[in-house]
């Protein structure tokens, strides 16, 4: 007959081997690449949205969303294909809402939503807006 020690002794062999036997090794790497434009340098913290030119859009800073412009509609998009945001040079606008296209401030050169200016003033081949400036013959 086994004795009681010999049994608990086992037992607490067999639950120390357990708990000193190697555990797999897990890792977690995570790269997000083409997300968020750089910062403004002198934006509120609180900024909500950034335009940028050089996609005739928006960031929406709190989202961390893009809005552009696809078939006349403006979406959301986390990050857009073919662009670098390394590349923008985002401008901070004083908007507070959900539609920054309608924003009449500093930002876009014209004061106009992208594209409205080209419907405005004739688009590709219109010379001046037909206002001279006096140079050359009238």
């Amino acid at each position: 007959m086994k004795s009681p020690f010999n049994a608990w002794l086992l037992a607490a062999g067999l639950a120390l081997a357990g708990t000193v036997a190697p555990t797999a090794a897990h890792a977690q790497i995570n790269i997000n690449i083409n997300t968020a434009p750089p910062v403004v340098v002198g934006a509120p913290t609180d900024a909500q949205y950034y335009y940028i030119p050089e996609i005739g859009g928006y960031y929406d800073v709190p989202a961390h969303r893009y809005l552009v412009q696809r078939n006349g509609r403006w979406e959301r998009f986390e990050r857009l294909d073919g662009y670098d945001p390394r590349n923008f040079h985002p401008q901070y606008i004083e908007y507070r809402g959900a539609e920054p296209w309608l924003w009449k401030g500093k930002g876009h050169p014209h004061g106009m939503p992208p594209g409205q200016a080209k419907k405005l003033y004739g688009g590709p081949g219109n010379s001046g807006h037909g206002r001279g400036h006096g140079h050359g013959p009238h």
